[in-house]
């Protein structure tokens, strides 16, 4: 809204300065709130509707434990974050009695949030990756859902093997905490059994080495169920005269029950409407939904109005009080309620203010454009649908008597309606992203630039001795391609230790032991396993399992991989039968990805888009034993195609594990010239041996995840032979 006329009346521009000065004369005072202008700009706040978040991070720093949150972007604050769940997460309550926690009938719409990604929906977990292993005793962490409150019931569980297990519960006391080991990053069902907005408090617990009691500030989180809409708010105002001028008192209800008990939280405006002009004159931070102003006696004011700024303005919505007319006012007209801009096809709500009150008179609207005027109607309230037709166009209105002669016309207000900004695609990752480092040469090499001949990948293979082979038993790990020279090479991403290290996968052999074993109920839907135990790496992080996904987010991939990477299963040899497979967030499978059983395919396509895609699901055995599980990976490294191969070693139950690993040949590729001799590649990482060191300068991009996992076997044929499928 612009302000078409000033006023150019020295003895009125005196007034309003007097006015003005006695405002600050009373804000001043130690025992007011007010300030002078307008409120502050309300903080500008993230919301984070799709992707990878762990919304609980758990960091040890300086000593003291911090709860905060993670997201494709990186870290976020909690306390300026909304986290939306939306209607993609929809889906009917089970009926099944495991799932009577919830409280809701079967078919009952429920938002949840899956522990298997899902597109365009939050993956929402928590971690322990960032604290350093010894730091704690028993490297635990405790986790407690301090407070929720929201319309209705927040359930978080995990879906495995042998049905739901719970982990958080915002009405049952006894579900509040859980231990997580450090390094932990685990991902879970979370279910929200109405739409609305939600408020979590999360806290971490530990004892340090030394014996300290260790307690983080509460977290506290903001989640929208359903559509991110700011809740609606009113605005109401009263003045009253006092012996030294007027008292003006306005309260603020509305907004989320959830939120700070219902109590809204921002900022009072306080407007101050003269024939003339219209002025903000103070402000004042609510108290328990109120706010008010001392102002000294106005001879000019014709009315005053109160305007709401929510301090979340995604939460809350602003609003507006109807005007009220100054005491003191001198005669005049007034346009109230118009506001600064207007999108196309919003509604337009503009109020007539008159003083005196003038009984048997019409008010009549009118815009005003190019000099063509238009009657838009009669009536102390106009709407208006906002078009861009009424760009620049002016809006005011004439006090007619009963002979529709104007008394008296308001001075008028400039509409700003705005057209729709069309988004624009974000632009390509460049070339070399942060983080990514060139390959220093070969020791005693010359420089790239020096080189006179082409330097090209070379393959070359060395073995690794079963002794030197790592077992591991627990932690994160992600299998993907890395670019090495121009060509694709399989590595394992290790986050046992916070800082990412890639290694090569024949360096591991992944032990499944009594903690990965299960034995599916009956009517579990897992039929296909057979009705022994099997032993499997679960959905989401166990203590005691090492936790395998994979993943396409490595920045050499996202420099050079424009369209999907496929992951072949080649071959496995072994015992028994391997099988992948998701799961919903009741327990029924989900996709079937890949796997040695009838009805599962043979590879599957992992996109790489801007930011790489994390995959995690169930790996499954059906027989103990050693496991050689080899992949290949193909796609096209800036438009050539590329493909590498891998194997990935398991041993299931008891048996020595590096017998998985019998003289495993290493290939990895290296620069040479056409003569031999060794020369640095032109882009991509430095090799990543076996020494597990972390790349230097890694900066992991943002993830868009992908549900994923692995499936487990009918029933197994041959109980003790090594057979080859």
């Amino acid at each position: 809204m612009r302000i078409r006329a000033g006023d150019r009346n020295p003895k009125r521009r005196g007034a309003a300065a007097a006015v003005v000065a006695a405002v600050v004369a009373v804000v001043a005072a130690p025992a007011a709130a007010a300030a002078p202008g307008p409120a502050p700009a309300p903080p500008q706040r993230q919301v984070i509707a799709g992707g990878h978040v762990d919304l609980a991070t758990v960091l040890l720093e300086n000593g003291a434990l911090t709860v905060k949150g993670k997201g494709d972007a990186g870290p976020f604050d909690p306390a300026a974050t909304t986290l939306n769940v939306t209607d993609a997460a929809k889906r009917p309550a089970p009926s099944s009695p495991a799932y009577g926690f919830l409280g809701v009938p079967g078919g009952t719409p429920i938002h949840v949030i899956p522990q298997t990604f899902q597109p365009e929906v939050l993956w929402a977990g928590w971690n322990t990756e960032s604290v350093p292993r010894g730091a704690l005793a028993d490297n635990v962490v405790d986790l407690t859902l301090r407070a929720a409150r929201g319309p209705g019931r927040m359930e978080v569980y995990v879906s495995g093997t042998d049905g739901p297990e719970r982990v958080f519960s915002s009405h049952d006391p006894a579900v509040r905490t859980t231990r997580v080991a450090v390094p932990t990053h685990a991902h879970a069902n979370w279910a929200f059994t109405a739409p609305g907005v939600y408020e979590l408090e999360f806290e971490a617990s530990a004892t340090s080495v030394s014996g300290a009691r260790l307690i983080s500030p509460p977290a506290r989180y903001t989640v929208v169920v359903g559509p991110h809409n700011a809740v609606a708010t009113t605005t109401t105002l009263a003045a009253t005269e006092t012996p030294a001028g007027l008292r003006l008192s306005s309260t603020v209800t509305g907004g989320p029950q959830s939120i700070d008990g219902g109590v809204p939280r921002g900022w009072v405006e306080f407007v101050r409407h003269t024939s003339t002009r219209d002025e903000v004159v103070a402000h004042e931070p609510l108290s328990n939904g109120t706010a008010g102003l001392a102002l000294a006696a106005d001879a000019e004011a014709l009315a005053f109005t109160a305007r709401f700024v929510p301090a979340a303005d995604d939460l809350l919505a602003r609003s507006q009080s109807s005007p009220v007319a100054n005491p003191g006012a001198p005669s005049g007209a007034v346009v109230t309620g118009v506001r600064d801009t207007y999108a196309q096809g919003e509604t337009i709500t503009a109020t007539a203010l008159v003083t005196p009150h003038r009984p048997g008179h019409t008010v009549t609207w009118w815009t005003r454009k190019a000099g063509a005027g238009t009657e838009r109607g009669t009536g102390a309230v106009l709407t208006l649908a906002a078009g861009l037709d009424l760009h620049g166009a002016e809006l005011g209105f004439d006090v007619r008597d009963g002979s529709g002669a104007t008394v008296v016309s308001a001075r008028p207000m400039v509409l700003d309606v705005r057209a729709a900004v069309l988004t624009t695609a974000p632009p390509a990752p460049a070339t070399t992203p942060p983080g990514t480092t060139t390959a220093a040469p070969p020791k005693g090499a010359p420089p790239a630039a020096a080189t006179t001949q082409a330097c090209v990948p070379t393959p070359v293979t060395s073995t690794v001795p079963p002794g030197e082979v790592e077992v591991v038993t627990d932690g994160h790990f992600d299998f993907g391609p890395v670019v090495e020279g121009g060509a694709f090479s399989a590595r394992v991403k290790d986050d046992r230790r916070g800082t990412p290290a890639y290694r090569d996968p024949a360096s591991y052999v992944f032990h499944l032991g009594d903690a990965a074993r299960a034995t599916p109920p009956p009517g579990s839907g897992l039929d296909f396993l057979g009705s022994g135990p099997v032993w499997t790496i679960p959905l989401t992080q166990r203590s005691g399992v090492p936790w395998l996904g994979w993943n396409t987010q490595h920045p050499s991939v996202l420099a050079s991989v424009k369209s999907g990477i496929t992951l072949t299963l080649d071959k496995v040899d072994g015992p028994g039968e391997l099988a992948v497979y998701g799961q919903d967030p009741f327990g029924g499978v989900g996709d079937r990805y890949f796997g040695t059983v009838g009805g599962f395919p043979r590879a599957t396509t992992v996109p790489v888009g801007q930011s790489g895609v994390h995959v995690h699901a169930v790996w499954a055995f059906t027989k103990p034993g050693s496991y050689s599980v080899t992949f290949s990976i193909g796609g096209s490294i800036d438009g050539r195609p590329a493909n590498a191969k891998s194997t990935l070693a398991f041993h299931i139950g008891p048996g020595d594990p590096k017998a998985a690993r019998t003289g495993t040949p290493v290939v990895e590729q290296v620069g040479r010239t056409a003569d031999g001799k060794a020369c640095a590649l032109p882009s991509g990482l430095a090799s990543t041996g076996l020494d597990g060191s972390a790349v230097a300068g890694l900066v992991v991009a943002a993830v868009l995840l992908i549900p994923l996992g692995f499936l487990l076997t009918n029933l197994a044929t041959l109980a003790d032979v090594r057979r080859r499928r």
